[in-house]
């Protein structure tokens, strides 16, 4: 019994012994290890980006619409009841392709009699140029004859005169067969008026002519619009104007016509406001080649109106603001230096430095706003070059 309690308590104060090692242990060593990771993870991790030269573009973004001022709107020569329409909205067409066609029954009848008019006053023609060649050979013989003696004057000129009065008649039957060549043809004409074809290579906008009802006079049947023909239309305000000129080259949005970025030239620009909204009119020519834009939609467009070559620029978000001044910060020897600059021409990209830097230097453009003069940094990103 006496061993069994000195073992017991044996082990209870190797325990305690244990136990309180291990508490030393911790309390000598926390301090010192928590320092060291302390100071390993106080620096602040940074992108940063080689200041350098330049050429920056400032653009203006305006919506507009898209217009096209090559529309043809095409009337029917006659009125007509329609018969058959070949194209629908949307189709392209060339120069030269049937769009409707009405009915000619009507005409066709007029065709018919003018054909029979061509074919009697042709007979008649005929007929009447054999009398006259008849006559004028009849002549021919008369005078052989009275220049011999062998008929008297008097009858050399009745000869004359039946001859005379041959090729009048001749030249008047002429004259009817070309009228009524000139009938059949006008005939013919209006037959063929009866089918409409499209003057000019384009897309179908507006049909307003339905088989079965009349189409008039009164308005346009079809309308074909030139799709590489469109411009958008802009209104700028004075501020801008100025730096705008004809030629110049802008990137074009239309959502309507797919995420593409499209290429537009500025063709016209008012040399006046609009009285009524006291904006410029303007017009941005757009490159059209796949036809996917199309007259209505709305459309942005990014025009430059400032353009500066050889400048100090940074991206625009290594500039923040401190006590009210415009700062920046570089890496020198692991260490964050405040600078002060003075900025340029923002594009809202990119920023152009006029004073406080130099080209080179080490500007941090991520973690900015974490720092302050003289926090130590770790480069983890951007271009060191």
């Amino acid at each position: 019994m006496e061993d069994y309690n000195y073992m017991k308590l044996r082990f209870r104060v190797l325990s305690y012994v244990l136990v309180l090692g291990l508490n030393l242990t911790s309390a000598g060593c926390s301090p010192q290890a928590s320092a060291t990771v302390a100071e390993e993870e106080s620096y602040v991790p940074v992108e940063i980006q080689s200041a350098a030269s330049k050429t920056l573009v400032e653009s203006a973004v305006f919506s507009g619409k898209v217009t096209s001022d090559q529309e043809v709107s095409l009337i029917p020569k006659m009125p007509g009841e329609v018969s058959s329409i070949s194209v629908k909205v949307g189709d392209q067409v060339q120069a030269g392709q049937a769009l409707f066609a009405m009915d000619t029954s009507d005409l066709q009848a007029s065709v018919d009699s003018a054909s029979i008019g061509v074919r009697s006053a042709e007979i008649n023609y005929a007929m009447t140029k054999d009398s006259a060649d008849t006559a004028k050979a009849n002549l021919e013989r008369q005078k052989a004859l009275f220049e011999a003696g062998a008929i008297s004057k008097v009858q050399m000129e009745g000869v004359e005169s039946q001859a005379a009065a041959a090729e009048n008649s001749l030249a008047l039957v002429e004259v009817q067969m070309e009228q009524a060549k000139n009938g059949l043809a006008q005939a013919q004409k209006a037959i063929n008026d009866m089918t409409v074809t499209a003057p000019v290579a384009g897309t179908i906008s507006a049909i307003n002519v339905v088989v079965g009802q009349m189409a008039s006079q009164a308005m346009a049947a079809v309308t074909i619009t030139q799709m590489d023909a469109l411009y958008v239309s802009l209104s700028v305000p004075e501020n801008i104007v100025n730096n705008l000129k004809v030629g110049q080259v802008s990137n074009i949005i239309i959502n309507s016509a797919g995420e593409k970025e499209l290429k537009g030239t500025l063709t016209s620009l008012a040399p006046a406001a609009n009285p009524q909204t006291n904006l410029y009119p303007v017009e941005v020519t757009i490159d059209n080649p796949a036809n996917l834009v199309k007259p209505g939609m709305f459309a942005k467009v990014e025009i430059p109106i400032e353009t500066k070559v050889n400048v100090l620029a940074l991206q625009s978000e290594a500039v923040v603001l401190k006590n009210g001044e415009s700062v920046v910060f570089v890496v020198e020897e692991e260490r964050a230096v405040a600078k002060k600059v003075t900025p340029g021409l923002d594009t809202g990209a990119e920023v152009e430095i006029l004073e406080g830097l130099q080209v080179g230097e080490q500007v941090i453009i991520k973690g900015q706003t974490l720092v302050e003069h003289g926090s130590k940094v770790k480069v983890v990103g951007g271009n060191e070059s």
